[in-house]
């Protein structure tokens, strides 16, 4: 249903997101922060482990759009490899699989941007440990936020970023696909109205 192999200029809905994003933490970040982006490409370049893609997913309507997602791919890729990150325990098969902080609390309004910030921060570790182990070529995510931050550390990586906005979604767009729509390669939406808002947006239907 979706085709995630094709070339990564295919789409690219913020061309200018990439270097200027880079400049910019090249200019504001400290040293060590670059000196971190720097040993990460070095390790990618040196691991020679299998390669495989990252899933990053949440619970609820989140997991189940990822199962079909993997289902999907799996028809047309039975070897597909992949690790995962998410808020709840591994059923997919994966390779190997962080669990990280629930990105979100609907029933405490005061602490949902500290936890999204926690959740953002721990999944993005997490994936500087798989970056370490595996030979990542790129993120797939099904939402929610703690996605966000791992997405602009494979984009300044150079690798692809494919996220697939919620099936819930039909007049407004959530917080975390504003975001991702800046950075991902390719960005898919679910139902025809939602065009209106990514007009740069693929649809393919539901999953």
């Amino acid at each position: 249903m979706y085709e995630l192999n094709r070339h990564r200029s295919d789409y690219r809905p913020r061309e200018w997101l990439y270097p200027r994003l880079y400049i910019t933490i090249s200019r504001l970040a400290p040293s060590w922060c670059q000196f971190l982006f720097i040993l990460v490409s070095l390790v990618q370049v040196v691991c020679m482990h299998e390669k495989v893609i990252l899933v990053i997913y949440g619970r609820g309507g989140h997991k189940e759009q990822m199962r079909r997602l993997l289902n999907e791919l799996r028809k047309s890729s039975p070897n597909l490899k992949f690790v995962s990150i998410a808020d709840v325990d591994d059923k997919f098969g994966s390779q190997y699989h962080l669990k990280c902080p629930e990105p979100r609390d609907k029933f405490n309004l005061w602490s949902a941007p500290f936890k999204l910030i926690y959740s953002g921060a721990v999944s993005l570790i997490q994936s500087l440990r798989l970056v370490a182990k595996y030979r990542i070529t790129g993120i797939v995510s099904t939402g929610p936020g703690m996605a966000v931050l791992p997405s602009i550390l494979f984009r300044l990586l150079g690798k692809q970023v494919v996220y697939i906005e919620s099936w819930s979604r039909f007049y407004s767009a959530s917080l975390t696909g504003r975001f991702m729509y800046c950075i991902s390669n390719i960005f898919y939406v679910q139902n025809k109205t939602m065009k209106n808002i990514f007009p740069k947006a693929k649809y393919t239907g539901r999953l």
